[in-house]
Protein backbone atom coordinates (compact mmCIF):
# COMPACT_ATOMS: atom_id res chain seq x y z
CA UNK A 1 0.00 0.00 0.00
CA UNK A 2 1.41 3.08 -0.69
CA UNK A 3 1.71 5.91 2.02
CA UNK A 4 1.59 9.95 1.70
CA UNK A 5 3.71 11.80 4.29
CA UNK A 6 1.97 15.15 3.40
CA UNK A 7 -0.75 16.93 0.97
CA UNK A 8 2.13 17.80 -1.73
CA UNK A 9 4.58 14.75 -1.47
CA UNK A 10 4.70 11.22 -3.91
CA UNK A 11 2.72 8.34 -2.17
CA UNK A 12 5.60 6.30 -0.85
CA UNK A 13 5.99 2.65 -3.07
CA UNK A 14 5.40 -0.69 -1.53
CA UNK A 15 5.08 -0.42 2.42
CA UNK A 16 8.34 -2.52 3.15
CA UNK A 17 10.99 -2.36 6.17
CA UNK A 18 13.57 -1.47 3.49
CA UNK A 19 11.88 1.08 1.57
CA UNK A 20 10.94 3.03 4.75
CA UNK A 21 14.48 2.78 5.78
CA UNK A 22 15.47 4.23 2.02
CA UNK A 23 12.79 6.82 2.06
CA UNK A 24 14.36 7.71 6.02
CA UNK A 25 17.86 8.43 4.85
CA UNK A 26 16.51 10.21 1.78
CA UNK A 27 14.86 12.99 3.66
CA UNK A 28 17.65 12.91 6.12
CA UNK A 29 20.37 13.15 3.12
CA UNK A 30 18.63 15.94 1.52
CA UNK A 31 17.78 17.64 4.93
CA UNK A 32 21.34 17.61 5.84
CA UNK A 33 22.90 19.00 2.16
CA UNK A 34 19.77 21.18 1.48
CA UNK A 35 19.09 20.65 -1.88
CA UNK A 36 18.25 17.85 -4.45
CA UNK A 37 20.26 19.69 -7.09
CA UNK A 38 23.36 21.10 -6.25
CA UNK A 39 23.02 24.63 -6.62
CA UNK A 40 25.96 24.79 -9.29
CA UNK A 41 23.80 23.09 -11.46
CA UNK A 42 21.47 25.60 -13.45
CA UNK A 43 17.84 24.34 -14.04
CA UNK A 44 14.83 26.11 -14.13
CA UNK A 45 11.08 24.52 -13.59
CA UNK A 46 10.22 26.40 -16.92
CA UNK A 47 12.91 24.35 -18.65
CA UNK A 48 10.57 21.70 -21.20
CA UNK A 49 13.66 20.08 -22.65
CA UNK A 50 15.29 19.03 -18.84
CA UNK A 51 15.56 15.20 -18.80
CA UNK A 52 17.45 13.69 -15.47
CA UNK A 53 18.52 10.21 -14.31
CA UNK A 54 18.57 9.00 -11.13
CA UNK A 55 21.41 6.19 -11.13
CA UNK A 56 20.90 3.12 -7.81
CA UNK A 57 17.71 4.84 -7.35
CA UNK A 58 16.51 2.79 -4.69
CA UNK A 59 12.55 3.10 -3.89
CA UNK A 60 12.94 5.97 -6.63
CA UNK A 61 12.26 8.89 -4.27
CA UNK A 62 14.69 11.37 -5.03
CA UNK A 63 13.49 10.65 -8.58
CA UNK A 64 9.56 11.16 -7.80
CA UNK A 65 10.13 14.70 -5.69
CA UNK A 66 12.45 16.26 -8.79
CA UNK A 67 9.37 15.30 -10.98
CA UNK A 68 7.03 17.32 -8.52
CA UNK A 69 9.85 20.16 -8.27
CA UNK A 70 10.15 20.40 -12.23
CA UNK A 71 7.44 19.43 -13.79
CA UNK A 72 8.44 19.52 -16.99
CA UNK A 73 11.70 16.94 -16.45
CA UNK A 74 11.45 13.84 -18.03
CA UNK A 75 12.63 11.71 -15.48
CA UNK A 76 14.82 7.85 -15.24
CA UNK A 77 15.53 5.72 -12.54
CA UNK A 78 18.16 3.11 -12.65
CA UNK A 79 19.08 0.15 -10.28
CA UNK A 80 20.59 -3.23 -10.32
CA UNK A 81 16.95 -4.62 -8.38
CA UNK A 82 13.53 -3.52 -9.25
CA UNK A 83 12.44 -4.22 -5.79
CA UNK A 84 11.93 -1.14 -4.67
CA UNK A 85 10.51 0.39 -7.34
CA UNK A 86 7.43 2.27 -7.49
CA UNK A 87 4.28 0.29 -8.99
CA UNK A 88 4.21 1.50 -13.14
CA UNK A 89 0.08 2.50 -11.95
CA UNK A 90 1.30 4.78 -9.39
CA UNK A 91 3.61 6.32 -12.02
CA UNK A 92 1.30 6.63 -14.82
CA UNK A 93 -1.44 8.15 -12.03
CA UNK A 94 1.08 10.85 -10.62
CA UNK A 95 3.34 11.68 -13.74
CA UNK A 96 1.80 10.64 -17.18
CA UNK A 97 4.62 9.09 -18.97
CA UNK A 98 7.23 11.55 -17.68
CA UNK A 99 8.80 8.76 -14.99
CA UNK A 100 10.15 5.83 -15.46
CA UNK A 101 12.39 3.16 -13.78
CA UNK A 102 14.59 0.56 -15.18
CA UNK A 103 16.57 -2.58 -13.80
CA UNK A 104 19.63 -2.21 -14.99
CA UNK A 105 23.79 -2.45 -13.59
CA UNK A 106 25.67 0.71 -13.16
CA UNK A 107 28.76 -1.11 -13.97
CA UNK A 108 27.58 -3.42 -16.65
CA UNK A 109 29.93 -3.39 -18.99
CA UNK A 110 28.33 -1.42 -22.29
CA UNK A 111 26.93 0.91 -20.09
CA UNK A 112 23.03 1.50 -20.21
CA UNK A 113 22.51 0.82 -23.74
CA UNK A 114 22.61 3.53 -27.02
CA UNK A 115 18.89 4.05 -26.68
CA UNK A 116 20.38 6.54 -23.35
CA UNK A 117 23.55 7.71 -24.27
CA UNK A 118 23.58 10.92 -24.77
CA UNK A 119 20.32 11.69 -23.51
CA UNK A 120 20.42 13.23 -19.73
CA UNK A 121 20.42 17.13 -18.62
CA UNK A 122 21.53 15.68 -14.94
CA UNK A 123 22.91 12.10 -13.82
CA UNK A 124 22.83 11.99 -10.09
CA UNK A 125 24.25 8.99 -8.13
CA UNK A 126 24.21 8.72 -4.91
CA UNK A 127 25.45 5.59 -2.39
CA UNK A 128 27.24 3.18 -4.05
CA UNK A 129 30.10 2.98 -1.41
CA UNK A 130 29.08 -0.58 -0.14
CA UNK A 131 28.12 -1.53 -3.87
CA UNK A 132 31.46 -1.38 -5.96
CA UNK A 133 35.15 -2.16 -5.42
CA UNK A 134 37.98 -1.72 -7.38
CA UNK A 135 37.42 -1.31 -11.40
CA UNK A 136 33.68 -1.05 -11.22
CA UNK A 137 34.44 2.32 -9.83
CA UNK A 138 35.97 3.55 -13.05
CA UNK A 139 33.21 1.74 -15.19
CA UNK A 140 30.72 3.42 -13.06
CA UNK A 141 31.73 6.62 -13.81
CA UNK A 142 32.14 6.58 -17.35
CA UNK A 143 29.03 4.52 -17.60
CA UNK A 144 27.13 7.48 -16.16
CA UNK A 145 29.28 9.96 -18.60
CA UNK A 146 27.85 8.38 -21.35
CA UNK A 147 24.49 9.04 -20.03
CA UNK A 148 25.16 12.80 -20.22
CA UNK A 149 24.19 14.99 -23.33
CA UNK A 150 27.29 17.58 -24.18
CA UNK A 151 26.83 20.22 -21.04
CA UNK A 152 24.76 17.75 -18.74
CA UNK A 153 26.07 17.33 -15.48
CA UNK A 154 27.27 14.86 -12.95
CA UNK A 155 26.34 14.96 -9.00
CA UNK A 156 27.57 12.43 -7.32
CA UNK A 157 27.23 11.68 -3.46
CA UNK A 158 29.10 9.02 -1.63
CA UNK A 159 31.14 8.84 1.06
CA UNK A 160 34.22 6.74 2.36
CA UNK A 161 32.25 4.59 5.70
CA UNK A 162 35.82 3.73 7.23
CA UNK A 163 36.13 7.58 8.41
CA UNK A 164 32.82 6.82 10.60
CA UNK A 165 33.81 7.27 14.33
CA UNK A 166 31.91 8.26 17.46
CA UNK A 167 32.26 11.59 19.20
CA UNK A 168 30.72 13.30 22.35
CA UNK A 169 30.23 16.46 23.93
CA UNK A 170 29.82 14.92 27.13
CA UNK A 171 31.80 13.41 29.66
CA UNK A 172 31.66 10.20 30.63
CA UNK A 173 28.98 8.95 28.01
CA UNK A 174 28.98 4.98 27.82
CA UNK A 175 29.69 3.87 24.21
CA UNK A 176 31.52 0.70 24.08
CA UNK A 177 28.77 -1.62 22.71
CA UNK A 178 28.22 1.23 19.71
CA UNK A 179 32.04 0.81 19.39
CA UNK A 180 32.23 -2.33 18.69
CA UNK A 181 29.02 -2.24 16.23
CA UNK A 182 30.98 -0.09 14.30
CA UNK A 183 34.41 -1.99 14.49
CA UNK A 184 32.47 -4.93 13.14
CA UNK A 185 30.96 -2.92 10.34
CA UNK A 186 34.51 -1.72 9.14
CA UNK A 187 35.70 -5.11 9.74
CA UNK A 188 33.14 -6.21 7.03
CA UNK A 189 33.78 -3.69 4.70
CA UNK A 190 37.44 -4.77 4.60
CA UNK A 191 37.67 -6.11 1.54
CA UNK A 192 35.30 -3.02 -0.49
CA UNK A 193 37.11 -0.44 -2.35
CA UNK A 194 34.80 2.01 -0.32
CA UNK A 195 37.76 4.89 -0.13
CA UNK A 196 37.58 5.22 -4.03
CA UNK A 197 34.89 8.02 -3.36
CA UNK A 198 37.81 10.39 -2.36
CA UNK A 199 39.26 9.40 -6.02
CA UNK A 200 36.26 10.31 -7.98
CA UNK A 201 37.01 13.62 -9.25
CA UNK A 202 40.09 11.97 -10.61
CA UNK A 203 37.54 9.45 -12.16
CA UNK A 204 35.52 11.97 -13.63
CA UNK A 205 38.27 14.01 -15.29
CA UNK A 206 39.33 11.17 -16.60
CA UNK A 207 36.08 10.38 -18.05
CA UNK A 208 36.10 13.40 -19.71
CA UNK A 209 34.26 16.00 -17.35
CA UNK A 210 35.50 19.50 -16.73
CA UNK A 211 34.58 22.29 -13.87
CA UNK A 212 34.92 19.25 -11.32
CA UNK A 213 33.88 20.70 -8.03
CA UNK A 214 34.35 18.81 -4.89
CA UNK A 215 32.73 19.07 -1.69
CA UNK A 216 32.75 17.48 1.85
CA UNK A 217 30.19 17.71 4.23
CA UNK A 218 30.55 17.38 7.97
CA UNK A 219 26.47 15.60 7.66
CA UNK A 220 26.43 15.64 11.53
CA UNK A 221 25.96 19.37 11.89
CA UNK A 222 22.22 18.56 10.38
CA UNK A 223 20.71 17.41 13.73
CA UNK A 224 17.92 14.82 12.03
CA UNK A 225 21.12 13.33 10.40
CA UNK A 226 22.60 12.93 13.75
CA UNK A 227 19.51 10.83 14.90
CA UNK A 228 18.94 8.76 12.18
CA UNK A 229 22.77 7.99 11.41
CA UNK A 230 23.38 6.80 15.09
CA UNK A 231 19.61 4.57 14.84
CA UNK A 232 20.52 3.26 11.86
CA UNK A 233 24.37 2.21 13.67
CA UNK A 234 22.35 0.60 16.68
CA UNK A 235 19.47 -0.78 14.95
CA UNK A 236 19.44 -1.33 11.12
CA UNK A 237 23.32 -2.05 11.06
CA UNK A 238 23.37 -5.39 12.88
CA UNK A 239 20.76 -6.96 10.96
CA UNK A 240 22.85 -5.42 7.80
CA UNK A 241 26.09 -7.29 8.61
CA UNK A 242 23.91 -10.28 9.38
CA UNK A 243 22.03 -10.43 6.23
CA UNK A 244 25.17 -9.97 4.27
CA UNK A 245 27.84 -12.46 6.01
CA UNK A 246 25.15 -15.16 6.67
CA UNK A 247 25.83 -15.06 10.57
CA UNK A 248 27.20 -12.53 13.57
CA UNK A 249 30.34 -11.27 13.85
CA UNK A 250 31.76 -13.39 16.31
CA UNK A 251 34.53 -12.44 19.55
CA UNK A 252 32.28 -10.17 20.91
CA UNK A 253 34.69 -10.34 24.44
CA UNK A 254 33.28 -9.04 27.86
CA UNK A 255 30.73 -12.41 27.46
CA UNK A 256 28.43 -10.55 25.13
CA UNK A 257 26.52 -12.58 22.72
CA UNK A 258 25.21 -10.52 19.24
CA UNK A 259 21.75 -9.99 20.91
CA UNK A 260 23.69 -8.51 23.47
CA UNK A 261 25.79 -6.14 21.93
CA UNK A 262 22.58 -4.97 19.70
CA UNK A 263 20.23 -4.26 22.84
CA UNK A 264 23.56 -3.06 24.31
CA UNK A 265 24.08 -0.27 21.90
CA UNK A 266 20.45 0.91 21.64
CA UNK A 267 20.15 1.94 25.07
CA UNK A 268 23.77 3.69 24.63
CA UNK A 269 22.22 5.54 21.88
CA UNK A 270 19.54 6.90 23.89
CA UNK A 271 22.40 9.00 25.93
CA UNK A 272 22.57 12.56 24.90
CA UNK A 273 25.76 13.95 23.72
CA UNK A 274 26.76 11.08 21.46
CA UNK A 275 27.00 10.98 17.77
CA UNK A 276 28.92 9.62 14.91
CA UNK A 277 31.03 12.33 12.98
CA UNK A 278 30.05 11.17 8.89
CA UNK A 279 31.47 13.51 6.21
CA UNK A 280 30.35 12.88 2.65
CA UNK A 281 31.22 14.19 -0.56
CA UNK A 282 29.31 15.96 -2.91
CA UNK A 283 31.29 15.82 -6.70
CA UNK A 284 29.84 17.77 -9.95
CA UNK A 285 31.40 17.60 -13.04
CA UNK A 286 29.86 18.86 -16.29
CA UNK A 287 30.21 17.53 -19.66
CA UNK A 288 32.02 19.80 -22.21
CA UNK A 289 29.96 21.05 -24.91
Amino acid sequence: MSQTNSNDSYPLPRDTSETDRLNEQHKCLVGAFGFHIHPSISVTTEKHEFRVADVACGSGIWLTEIAIQYPHAQCDGFDISDKQFPSSSDLTRHFGTRVHFHAQDATAEGGYGKAFEGQFDIVAVRLLHISIAGAQWTRAVQNAVALLKPGGYLQWIDWDPHSAHLVQSRPLVKHAAIDKLLGFFKQFLGALDTGATARLPEEMRTAGLVDVRSELWALDADLGWREYFLKTITTVLPDVIVKRTGQAPGGAGDGMNWAGIKAAAQEEGKQEGLWVRTEMWCHVGKKPL
